[in-house]
């Protein structure tokens, strides 16, 4: 069975994003967030693509290119990382796995950064494939003991890697890799160890109430905007954007934020904020929580508080701080 076939027999709802048909729902979206945040809830982000860097200059091509430490990485140990562009703005993100021998690079976009990457390629020993791999994530309370179940859990904060699998762990639960031609095999497994398929929507509502930026709050802005700046090594020089990052640092004069919005109704994606006829800002991810109704993350100007009004497509909307309460 594949991945494809395994959703379809749970009732899938499907949703296209770009060129990609991503699992949207299956039907019971509360019982769905009830899953990420009491049980274990099992994602599919097959989507995402998984890049290999390996040769003797790997190290150092890898910490020129993002903004993390990757000279002091440990092998087996994992970080999320950000990859700029010459103003500072990001232009991909990614999790960077140390698996001794090679990186892997897991990003939604790993075509292009692969492109990016063969680019800056000069006189480096470097050699950049992509896996046929599958990601999903098992989140939640309860992902730890379903995992379990299975196979030998990787340390807090670590990484643990097998012929067929790769396992990350952090606070909230696992990212598992695994081969493609694998990956529908795992999933079965992992439901019949207790988890339950959890399809976008519901994982775009979890993090939107808990303030967590992703794609559409970060792609393009500066990562202290949307509250990555953990992901920016400020000890570290030498890679794009890095001037931008030192003088963010040193004078700290950013101009917008990651806010909460509270609508009227739906709120669009990717609209533009204003307040009292000025444009503030611009939404990022719009959802219907089941709990707050019609909410959103939004970029704002820096001078907004919680409690003020703006305007969005001719309605009000309130922002509100983060995490939604």
């Amino acid at each position: 069975m594949s991945l494809q076939a395994l959703h379809e027999s749970q009732g899938v709802q499907w949703q296209q994003q770009g060129t990609q048909a991503i699992p949207w729902n299956y039907g019971a979206v509360e019982a769905e967030l009830e899953a990420l945040q009491y049980g274990a809830g099992l994602l599919d982000f097959s989507e995402y693509g998984l890049l290999e860097l390996k040769g003797p200059d790997r190290t150092e091509f890898l910490h020129n290119q993002c903004t993390s430490d990757i000279r002091s990485m440990l092998r087996h140990s994992w970080l999320e990382t950000l990859f700029l562009n010459a103003k500072g703005q990001i232009e991909h993100l990614g999790l960077v796995l140390h698996t001794g021998e090679s990186f892997w690079i897991s990003s939604p976009s790993a075509t292009a950064l692969a492109n990016r990457f063969r680019r800056y390629i000069v006189f480096d020993q470097v050699e950049v494939a992509e896996l046929p791999w599958a990601l999903l994530r098992l989140q939640g309370p309860d992902a730890e003991n379903v995992a379990q179940q299975l196979f030998a859990l990787p340390p807090r904060w670590g990484l643990r890697i097998t012929s067929d699998l790769l396992s990350v762990r952090d606070e909230l639960g696992l990212w598992l890799f695994v081969p493609s031609s694998q990956a529908a095999r795992l999933a079965q497994q992992l439901l019949e160890a207790g988890a339950r398929l959890v399809g976008r929507e519901a994982w775009q509502i979890w993090r939107v109430e808990r303030g967590l930026a992703d794609l559409p709050e970060a792609l393009g802005e500066l990562p202290q905007e949307v509250g990555w700046e953990g992901r920016v090594s400020y000890k570290k020089g030498c890679y794009l954007g890095q001037e931008i990052m030192a003088r963010l640092e040193a004078r700290g004069n950013t101009r917008y934020q990651l806010m909460g919005l509270l609508g009227q109704k739906e709120i669009p994606s990717g609209a533009l904020v204003y307040r009292e006829g000025r444009q503030v800002g611009r939404v990022g991810t719009s959802v219907e929580s089941p709990r707050l109704g019609a909410i959103a993350l939004a970029l704002l100007r820096k001078e907004l508080a919680p409690g003020d009004q703006v305007q969005i497509e001719g309605w009000s909307a309130t922002v509100s701080g983060l995490p939604m309460q």
